[in-house]
């Protein structure tokens, strides 16, 4: 199933195309790579995001709160016992 063409308004077709088929050429082994090399970059990311709006942030901090990010403050506070709430 191909995605909606619409998801790729700004990418010329020849080169949509040339992508799509890249892709199709993968094995499963290399899409599942592709897709944890991704996941890690969106974690990087976010890391980055998170210590330029609080440079002195420890590595714990950081580790809280990108845990409120992606899992919610309550998840935060029963892992990290830290309230994103309580420390804005």
């Amino acid at each position: 199933m191909a995605a909606p063409a619409e998801w790729f308004g700004d990418t010329d077709p020849q080169t949509l195309e040339l992508y799509v088929e890249l892709h199709r050429k993968l094995t499963q082994g290399e899409r599942l790579t592709r897709v944890f090399e991704l996941c890690d970059f969106q974690r990087s990311l976010q890391v980055a995001n998170v210590r330029a709006m609080y440079p002195e942030a420890t590595d714990h901090e950081v580790r809280c709160r990108l845990a409120a990010r992606l899992y919610g403050r309550e998840l935060a506070i029963k892992a990290y016992g830290w309230d994103p709430e309580v420390h804005p």
